[in-house]
């Protein structure tokens, strides 16, 4: 029998039809099409391809094989499953997934029905019409949807709703007027990234098991070097998850440069330490200091000008107070963008000073997402908290 090709899709399975057309004519496929696609796709898809003038015949019944055709299910090959079918929820559970057996069918068309509440809101948060929140008070919220973590299994249905209610009721940042001092706006790219990186479910701790994520955030974390100004992007660099943990990262790195041994004696084989920050910089700079058994009095603060920029000459007269006093000062961290007044420290002067006293020069640039880097091939010691630049890595920080 001959292939219609891409009009296969609608099926070719006439015996099972009892319309006047058969399904596998141009004008019974987009018909089909029109029905399940919303937004007139369908209908726009039939004129784009001229369809109505002229319809492929029907293959005659007789010769049609008893089983779905070839392609209506997506497996390319002639199949007996079900796929397209309506598939109820209603009594269906994560174990009826895959990879249970049988499980493909409702694998998909429980993932498709999920991808069509995703895009439902994305079209709905681009709407000015619409309101940027539902907004409803914590009671009031827990009494309009289940919430609670129940003892038995959800169904795959509970499951569909508190998708749909999880949207209803959240902040729409991608709305023309939502308007946030971390986030707003939705990139589309960053967003069929995200559902990659989440589909592949990699863990990226070794080339083997993750060959393409390694290689692009190595090329990334290089990119991202030569931006800051390190020669052919020489260096070393990691991505975290947050801002406070890099400045944590950036205070070890300068322990470990001027004291390896603690790594293997701990704090009580160094001396009084002493680091050194804006007054106006991040609360992780003496949180890093906590959790790193420095102690939050080993920060020094350095008094800001009328703009919150650093005071250079503060600075320095605090390291020679802190010497006098039997300290050791290894790290100094200026903020490029303070949180309240968005000032930036001025750099290449502290950098002055730092390299003066061979100190470590940290920078945390206080913006959305970050990445800590040590320059390895510089004479003097740097670490850079720095805002990633590069699309798809939407979630890295």
């Amino acid at each position: 029998m001959a292939s219609h090709g891409f009009w296969s899709l609608g099926g070719d399975n006439a015996g099972a039809n009892t319309g006047s057309q058969s399904p596998s004519t141009p004008r019974a496929w987009c018909q089909a099409a029109a029905q399940k696609l919303s937004g007139g796709f369908g209908s726009k898809l039939c004129a784009l391809l001229n369809v109505g003038e002229v319809e492929k015949p029907a293959e005659p019944a007789a010769e049609q094989p008893p089983q779905t055709a070839a392609g209506s299910c997506g497996c390319n090959k002639s199949c007996t499953c079900t796929k397209g079918t309506d598939v109820g929820f209603s009594d269906l559970y994560s174990t009826d997934l895959l990879p249970a057996m049988d499980g493909d069918t409702k694998t998909m068309t429980f993932l498709q029905e999920v991808v069509d509440i995703l895009l439902a809101y994305i079209v709905e948060s681009f709407d000015r019409e619409t309101k940027v929140i539902d907004f409803h008070y914590p009671n009031e919220l827990l009494q309009l949807n289940n919430w609670e973590l129940q003892d038995e299994p959800a169904t795959l249905d509970d499951i569909l709703i508190s998708c749909r209610a999880t949207l209803k009721y959240a902040i729409k940042t991608a709305h023309p007027r939502y308007f946030n001092q971390l986030s707003t706006g939705l990139d589309m790219v960053g967003l069929a990234a995200d559902w990659l990186t989440s589909t592949a479910n990699t863990n990226m701790f070794t080339y083997e098991v993750a060959p393409v994520f390694v290689l692009l955030e190595y090329v990334t974390l290089k990119k991202m070097r030569e931006i800051i100004g390190w020669s052919d992007g020489r260096g070393d660099g990691i991505f975290s998850p947050g801002g406070a943990i890099s400045n944590m990262y950036a205070m070890l790195l300068a322990r470990f440069k001027m004291f390896p041994e603690v790594k293997e004696k701990g704090m009580s084989s160094v001396p009084r330490l002493a680091a050194f920050t804006s007054e106006h910089s991040h609360f992780s700079i003496k949180k890093g200091a906590a959790a790193l058994g420095i102690g939050t009095e080993s920060v020094i603060c350095i008094k800001a000008d009328e703009c919150g920029k650093l005071i250079p000459a503060d600075l320095e007269r605090r390291i020679l107070e802190a010497k006098q006093k039997g300290f050791v000062p290894f790290f100094v961290s200026a903020t490029a963008g303070t949180t309240v007044y968005g000032a930036f420290d001025p750099l290449i002067a502290i950098s002055d000073i730092c390299r003066k006293y061979n100190i470590w020069f940290h920078v945390d640039q206080r913006c959305y997402q970050y990445v800590v880097g040590q320059d390895t091939q510089s004479t003097s010691s740097l670490s850079v908290c720095i805002m990633h630049l590069l699309t798809p890595f939407r979630n890295l920080k």
